[in-house]
């Protein structure tokens, strides 16, 4: 499924902004691209889509920009005046030249003490923009399922609608099929003082009936039907599920398409499978 949202939140350590989209995908795969120093994010936003988020390539975008005053804290004072005083009394005690500010900030634990305390202060407002943007984002998808639902149980009726019509025609077959087989006898032997054997008839429209059987195609047909409106019902991640009743709705459309030997019923299958195709294009986009 398609799905967009967007977030920001505003620290004392600066902004944190954060957008998510989504495209089709069979699983739930994730990729985030970051802008600043931000920590843990790939961790952050999967963990919040898990357990909301089943299907769709998800990309979050995640830009920070500090506050103006946070270059100036990523300096740790204290540290660096305590270097400075150990580098100074080891250079006039060596004779060296004097201590210079660069020589100071190379010493470990100067520079990015403060940084990594404010890289462990962004984890809350990160954490709070990402959840904002997922719930948006959660939302939006929603919406859009209403909408996908609408047209799957559009698609469903008519296939049931399809079903309908090729049951009643089906039923009608054996006997349609002995009218024309009498006319046509009758019309061959007519004048020849011949007249056909009923029995042989009789044996020839049961082997039809039984070659054109479809009952139980579609008393399956009609099951998965009921089922996948039922599934579509309960809501929640329902894709998958319908994936598979769509993969038993066509072999059974396939099965009739093959014992059909009236013309309106290869019509009706024709039309039925273009519906089972549509609605399997629809549920591979559902979550």
């Amino acid at each position: 499924m398609t799905g967009a949202g967007a977030a920001a939140v505003d620290h004392e350590t600066g902004r944190y902004a954060v957008e998510l989209r989504s495209v089709n995908h069979r699983f739930l795969k994730t990729s985030v691209r970051s802008h600043g120093p931000v920590s843990a994010v790939d961790r952050t936003v999967e963990e919040l889509l898990k357990g909301r988020v089943v299907r769709g390539h998800v990309s979050a975008y995640v830009r920070f920009t500090p506050a103006p005053r946070t270059a100036a804290t990523a300096i740790d004072e204290e540290a660096f005046r305590e270097a400075a005083a150990r580098l100074t009394a080891l250079a006039s005690a060596s004779g060296m030249d004097p201590v210079q500010v660069a020589d100071v900030l190379r010493v470990p634990g100067v520079v990015g003490e403060t940084a990594r305390a404010r890289d462990d202060q962004s984890r809350a407002p990160l954490t709070d923009a990402v959840r904002a943007a997922v719930d948006e984002f959660v939302t939006s998808r929603r919406r859009e399922g209403e909408l996908m639902a609408a047209e799957i149980r559009t698609l469903l009726g008519r296939i049931a609608e399809a079903v309908s019509d090729i049951s009643a025609h089906a039923a009608e077959v054996p006997a349609a099929y002995r009218d024309r087989l009498t006319a046509r006898l009758d019309e061959l032997l007519e004048g020849s003082g011949t007249r056909f054997d009923p029995d042989q008839l009789a044996r020839e429209v049961a082997l039809l009936a039984d070659r054109s059987d479809v009952r139980e195609e579609i008393a399956r047909l009609e099951a998965h039907l009921q089922h996948a409106s039922e599934v579509l019902a309960a809501g929640g991640p329902v894709g998958r599920r319908l994936d598979f009743l769509i993969q038993e709705m066509n072999r059974e459309a396939n099965t009739i398409g093959s014992k059909a030997v009236d013309l309106s019923i290869s019509r009706r299958v024709v039309d039925m499978k273009s519906d089972v195709e549509r609605l399997r294009e629809q549920v591979q986009n559902l979550e």
